[in-house]
């Protein structure tokens, strides 16, 4: 089911554009306007503190997680999982302005490349000067690869939750400014990065990326961003040309995209020999 729902979920997000209300930015966004009206001052003020930050940030994700575990039903658990994997992973806006670069850049007009390539890096959490290839791959990595993986580990309530204080980080950090929304997201990362690595270490030039691997299980400080990108550099061994603004670009987002199969067929093998269900 856990492998079922994955594809299902994988092939709509591609094929389908999703409105609005399929985004956990827009759904976030509209639980705290909702939430925040109907508390009175009073309780509007010990949000303030840290655990009501959190409870406010995740009781949609409990909530979900709860009534799932309690219906206790197949085919309802089955259908919330794609449902939570599809506004885990919806993000048309990232995509639709990757397609604007590439066509930017394939015009030679460096006005456009330079405009999508800033809106990329917003959208990712990247500052300005970080390179496009390593922007396109984080953002494939915590759209994709990190859902993926909390869907597996923690189902419909790790995807909601990781996706809910990735959206909160991004864009709702002024709200939460009593929880460590960037440290929290390093640790949430931690584990899908190496997991994602390790993906690039058998579909990419693993004797070169090897080494950078291995270093990184030991890195507590490194940013994970800085740790993918990194491994991704080293595993994809082609040679670009400077002034090409989509080579590395591709080469590495599609590096990134033949790992993930790697992990669908490890979660298919789980699932035939009675590991995952």
């Amino acid at each position: 089911m856990i492998l079922i729902a994955l594809l299902i979920a994988f092939s709509i997000e591609r094929v389908v554009h999703l409105p609005a209300f399929w985004q956990m930015d827009f759904l976030l966004a509209r639980w705290l306007d909702w939430s925040q009206q109907k508390l009175s001052p009073g309780k509007q003020q010990q949000l303030d503190k840290p655990v009501p930050q959190a409870i406010w940030l995740l009781l949609p994700a409990l909530l979900a997680g709860l009534l799932v575990t309690l219906l206790d039903n197949s085919l309802v658990t089955f259908i919330a999982g794609i449902i939570a994997l599809l506004v885990g992973m919806s993000c048309p806006d990232a995509r639709s302005a990757y397609k604007n670069y590439l066509k930017a850049a394939n015009k030679g007009d460096h006005e456009a490349v330079a405009h999508y390539q800033q809106q990329l890096n917003l959208l990712a959490g990247s500052d300005a000067s970080r390179p496009i290839n390593q922007t396109v791959c984080w953002l494939n990595f915590q759209y994709y690869v990190a859902v993926m993986f909390f869907y597996v580990v923690f189902g419909v309530f790790g995807v909601l939750a990781y996706a809910a204080i990735r959206s909160a980080e991004l864009h709702q950090s002024a709200r939460f400014n009593s929880l460590p929304l960037q440290r929290l997201r390093w640790a949430l990362d931690f584990i899908p990065v190496r997991l994602a690595g390790l993906g690039l270490l058998i579909v990419g030039h693993f004797s070169r990326a090897l080494p950078v691997w291995l270093s990184s299980l030991t890195d507590l400080r490194c940013d994970q961003r800085d740790v993918l990108a990194a491994v991704v550099d080293k595993a994809e061994d082609m040679t670009h040309h400077p002034d090409d603004k989509t080579d590395a670009a591709g080469a590495q987002l599609k590096l990134m995209k033949r790992q993930q199969i790697v992990w669908l067929c490890v979660i298919a093998l789980m699932t035939l020999s009675g590991g995952l269900y």
